[in-house]
């Protein structure tokens, strides 16, 4: 199989396309974990809040390391495809993950724990391939 240097460029912008959408589920999660679960007057936070702000610094380090994988990748074909698609439905299978989560349990700190629990795990697991 020879890879065409467009399909190459398109399948970089569908994987970048992908890891926008996960920053996008972290700017929902910095932006309302703070008002679901506010600080109390000691400073304190509440453990669904812990839990939202864990997942967004999760999300966060994950899109730096996956955009790192992309700029590194392998200019050799063989297995490359499969890899970026083991990456990509890692990504999206974490979103979506999230999302669900965050939509289901917004009040429930063992759910939301839960959720980001298996959407990291996920993510480590898209992110060992062998880019």
């Amino acid at each position: 199989m020879s890879v065409t240097p467009h399909f190459e460029t398109a399948s970089a912008r569908a994987c970048i396309r992908a890891l926008r959408g996960l920053e996008q589920t972290a700017i929902m999660l910095e932006k309302w974990g703070p008002e679901a679960f506010p600080a109390n007057e000691q400073g304190q936070v509440h453990f669904g809040r812990a839990i939202t702000d864990s997942a967004a610094e999760a999300i966060r380090d994950a899109f730096k390391t996956a955009i790192q994988e992309i700029e590194h990748f392998p200019d050799d074909e063989a297995g490359w495809v499969a890899e970026r698609g083991e990456l990509r439905h890692a990504i999206l299978e974490a979103v979506c993950d999230l999302s669900q989560t965050v939509l289901e349990s917004p009040s429930d700190p063992h759910g939301l724990a839960a959720g980001v629990k298996r959407a990291v795990e996920t993510l480590r697991a898209g992110l060992k391939t062998k880019l």
